[in-house]
């Protein structure tokens, strides 16, 4: 029996993780499938990929799916589904307020493709071309389609980081912190505009052997009256998978999960000579393997005819990387949280938490230190390593 205990393992157990039926990977994005997505929206990401799907179909989903109460970024996704199949309609009660809601989430893209504009002439100026990646540039590929985005991300080479950083202040943008890869600009509302980035965070600790390649591959274009470098279909695909994996990882940002969907499948049908192979390059040099792998896995998950099935090695490593991420997101969750609760001056103020503080924060710091050795998560979860092979 684990040292902690909750009822999301409950969950995963009964999968058939605890008797090895799968593997913890398996189990965990089982898991993460039925978290993120009600069955309505399993049901649409069905229906849009399958080749032909029918008004019936589309009906049947609809009576389910009611846009007054669905998050607004999920319900966006109808219009991309009309999109693929403008021979299928909505019914008199979907249509006005699918229209509404475009027009809303078009009005947000403009706003903050006014920014980007401003920023990036003033970055022209002065000799810099920034390489626009994430939802700017998916916004710019797919005009027709509104997108779910608080700003927009820019790379730029490490030598103009700070440069470029003054450009933009200097137009009246302000941020709170320099990050170690990364400055977030907002307007005089507070609100997002640009982030800039020297380099694509992804947890590593080597994304810096992604930059070279990542400005090699990449194509000017002006975009939205900016020159710009747009990245290629493969580095694109690439950002959006390891992205993917550490959304599902920290339970951030769950409608871009869903939209990544999309976007992957995007850059499949519009390069036909499209390069998995600068994909695996791409995750060896930054060392992102099993974060692509548990990604490619979890998108497999949610439909079959999304993305090719492609032979990932890494699979020991793979399940080693699940259960650190069920260890942080499961085990330690609870008792961060409960720690975070008892700040110690209140604590001191009430002798009858003294017990529970001195229990919980000592045993807190432990099994924080545990996160990243499996051999240590595997004593306090009371499961091994031998996982059987998906």
């Amino acid at each position: 029996m684990p040292i902690l205990w909750n009822k999301e393992i409950e969950e995963i157990n009964k999968s058939g993780y605890l008797n090895k039926k799968i593997s913890i990977t398996d189990a965990l994005i089982e898991n993460f499938y039925n978290e993120i997505l009600a069955e309505e929206e399993k049901e649409l990401l069905n229906l849009t990929f399958e080749a032909n799907p029918i008004q019936e179909d589309l009906d049947k989903l609809l009576s389910k799916w009611d846009i007054e109460k669905k998050e607004a970024s999920k319900s966006l996704m109808l219009a991309y589904f009309i999109k693929r199949h403008p021979n299928l309609k909505f019914t008199e009660y979907e249509e006005p307020r699918l229209k509404g809601l475009l027009n809303f989430f078009r009005f947000r893209n403009l706003k903050t493709i006014a920014h980007y504009t401003k920023i990036g002439k003033a970055l022209n100026k002065n000799g810099i071309e920034p390489l626009i990646l994430k939802g700017g540039a998916m916004k710019y590929l797919r005009q027709e389609l509104p997108r779910v985005m608080n700003d927009i991300d820019i790379v730029i080479p490490e030598k103009d980081f700070m440069k470029c950083a003054d450009i933009i202040s200097n137009l009246g943008y302000t941020y709170e912190k320099i990050d170690i890869h990364s400055i977030d600009f907002h307007d005089e509302n507070g609100e997002g505009t640009v982030d800039l980035h020297k380099f694509v965070y992804m947890g590593s600790g080597h994304e810096k052997n992604f930059v070279e390649g990542l400005f090699k591959r990449a194509r000017y274009e002006t975009v939205f009256g900016v020159k710009s470098l747009i990245p290629s279909s493969e580095d694109m695909m690439f950002i959006a998978l390891v992205n993917l994996a550490k959304n599902l990882r920290d339970k951030t940002s769950q409608a871009g999960i869903l939209y990544t969907v999309y976007d992957c499948k995007f850059f499949l049908e519009t390069t036909p000579d499209f390069n998995w192979n600068i994909v695996k390059e791409n995750a060896r040099k930054t060392r992102t393997e099993v974060q692509l792998n548990f990604a490619i896995k979890f998108i497999n998950k949610l439909s079959s005819n999304i993305l090719p099935e492609n032979d990932m090695p890494f699979e020991k490593e793979t399940n080693e990387y699940s259960q650190k991420v069920m260890y942080k997101r499961f085990f330690l969750e609870d008792i961060r949280t409960k720690c975070r609760a008892m700040k110690f001056k209140d604590v001191l103020k009430n002798p009858k938490q003294w017990g529970e503080y001195l229990l919980l924060k000592p045993k807190y710091i432990i099994l924080k230190s545990f996160r990243n050795h499996p051999k240590l998560i595997s004593l306090v979860t009371g499961e091994k390593n031998d996982y059987k092979k998906s």
